[in-house]
């Protein structure tokens, strides 16, 4: 007969705890060193990975304890539980990425314009050793990107270059705007002519990873058009950020095209789309003349609405 003795401590279960925890704590650590204090992104990642490995030993171990209270009657069921919680928790993370991981396409680099995408001139130096590379890498992403999304095309604009420009550098800074930091500006030029460029950088909210951006202005007198890429410097799998980056951009854009008169955006494309009869375009050009046409209404109505302010002065100070 086996005598069994319910005082004796489960060293399994407490060992699975002080992993668990420990898990935890290189995985805080990792996120608070990067977000504050600048810790390179190679090693908060190899921090990340390590706490994550630890969280799915911690959980075997608390299995393994668990069995062995049950079978043997000994103590420690609350470090066994405290194990399984806490390391449930840490791997559920990467599990709810895996489901999103798995819907969309494995790239970390995307760009409205797949045959021509911007390139990175100041932050190509910047990106820090283990980045990826800074040229993108069509023959592999180029398909994948056009068909997960479709959308990302560029925006043509009826106006001008510098004015489209501006308004995307705008977009770009401060509360009103996207908040990125913008790295560097080259305003376009018509002689000799030179694209307009601007590149930034966005970080992540909790991890405080990098993600680098350059936008691409090209034209005339008349035109512009907008393109732009978005790179993850770390990690094959962007989980659909960049793309989701692209949008927030071309979102705002639009909106400060559309607050600031005429000048109607469409996506390039088919025919079709340019005249919004297809989801991706934003809507049809104004013909030249009919914009013309409001803009000498507004003058004229302005000029009225002074004239008449004179004459109301005019007949004030004939009565004094």
């Amino acid at each position: 007969m086996i005598a069994v003795n319910h005082n004796i401590p489960e060293p399994l279960a407490r060992w699975a705890a002080r992993i668990a925890w420990f898990s935890l704590t290189v995985i805080v650590a990792g996120a608070v060193l990067h977000r504050l204090l600048g810790l390179p992104t190679p090693v908060a990642l190899n921090l990340f990975y390590g706490g994550i490995g630890g969280a799915l030993f911690a959980l075997l171990l608390a299995i393994a304890a668990i069995a062995r209270i049950w079978m043997r009657g000994r103590t420690g069921a609350f470090n066994a539980g405290v194990a399984v919680f806490v390391s449930i928790g840490l791997l559920s993370w990467p599990l709810s990425l895996w489901r999103t991981a798995s819907s969309l396409p494995e790239i970390n680099d995307v760009t409205t314009d797949t045959a021509n995408p911007p390139q990175l001139s100041v932050m190509a130096n910047a990106r820090g050793a283990g980045a990826t590379p800074a040229k993108y890498p069509a023959e592999r992403f180029a398909a994948l990107q056009l068909a997960a999304y479709p959308d990302l095309r560029t925006l043509v604009v009826d106006r001008s270059a510098e004015e489209v420009f501006d308004l995307a550098s705008q977009a770009l800074r401060g509360r009103r705007g996207l908040g990125w930091r913008v790295v560097s500006e080259q305003p376009p030029q018509s002689r000799p002519p030179r694209a307009g460029l601007i590149e930034a950088n966005e970080r992540t909210l909790i991890f405080g990873f990098t993600d680098d951006v350059v936008i691409r202005v090209t034209g005339s007198e008349t035109e512009a058009r907008v393109d732009i890429r978005s790179i993850s410097r770390y990690g094959r799998h962007d989980l659909g950020a960049n793309a989701s980056r692209v949008r927030r951009f071309m979102r705002e854009l639009q909106a400060r095209l559309e607050a600031t008169g005429p000048g109607i955006a469409s996506r390039s494309g088919t025919r079709a789309a340019q005249a919004g009869l297809l989801p991706g375009a934003v809507g049809p050009k104004r013909p030249r003349d009919r914009v013309l046409s409001k803009a000498d209404a507004r003058i004229e109505r302005d000029r009225a609405q002074l004239n008449a302010q004179r004459g109301r002065g005019q007949k004030d100070r004939q009565r004094e």
